[in-house]
């Protein structure tokens, strides 16, 4: 029979058994392009400078948790980063991961860094230096992210409490 394709006694009329699979193929390509492949519209490239006593702080750990709204939708996942040796990080999602910060008012930690020098006492080892305020991970630090991105999310902490 010209125009009609069979397949295991499925009939298809008209064109061959392969343009049948390859339109078949394209449509689920399509179908999975458009529902998860792409870039997240409400995630945004964030990216800042972190400074202590007006230094550059290096190695610390830069978290963010978005902020539900009065709503209650979820606000999506929180974001990380670290700083360089010029205090520069540049978040990342968590989940899916992704660079960027989710849109919206998020909750900030700065924790101390990695390389700090610790001397051992009778009962435990601590800082040499002064210890990390909490003020900076506590959660009480804010920032907002605008649907444009920034580069200009900066933090200028002292560990003098002011």
């Amino acid at each position: 029979m010209r125009g009609i394709d069979t397949v295991r006694g499925v009939v298809f009329p008209g064109g061959s058994v392969l343009n049948k699979q390859y339109t078949i193929t394209t449509a689920m390509l399509l179908v999975l392009v458009t529902l998860g492949c792409g870039a997240n519209p409400n995630v945004v490239p964030v990216s800042g400078v972190v400074l202590l006593d007006g230094k550059p702080l290096v190695g610390a750990s830069v978290n963010t948790q978005p902020i539900a709204s009065s709503s209650g939708a979820n606000p999506g996942s929180g974001s990380f980063g670290r700083t360089d040796a010029e205090g520069r990080y540049s978040l990342e999602v968590v989940d899916p991961p992704m660079p960027g910060a989710y849109l919206g008012e998020h909750r900030v930690t700065i924790t101390q860094p990695d390389e700090v020098e610790y001397r051992s006492t009778d009962e435990m080892v601590v800082p040499t230096g002064p210890p990390w305020p909490t003020r900076y991970s506590d959660g009480s630090l804010r920032m907002t992210v605008q649907p444009e991105g920034t580069t200009t999310v900066d933090f200028e902490l002292t560990l003098d409490g002011k």
